[in-house]
């Protein structure tokens, strides 16, 4: 028993929505993690003296000999 060409016809037509809807994921996806990414070099940048000088504090702290 053949298909009927109208189900053909709306199968390729949600096959290709289905891809077109997961490109855009992809697209969106992609976008927001290279906003956080971004956003998080900027703020390790601007705080990157005061991040080094804790962790150079902390560090010696503990290395100390005697505790």
């Amino acid at each position: 028993m053949a298909t009927p060409p109208s189900t053909l016809l709306a199968y390729e037509t949600m096959k290709k929505s289905r891809r077109r809807r997961r490109g855009a994921v992809m697209v969106e996806y992609t976008l927001l993690l290279t906003t956080v990414g971004v956003m998080s070099v900027a703020g390790i940048t601007a705080a990157g003296k005061t991040l080094l000088r804790h962790y150079n504090d902390g560090r010696q702290w503990i290395l100390l000999p005697v505790p």
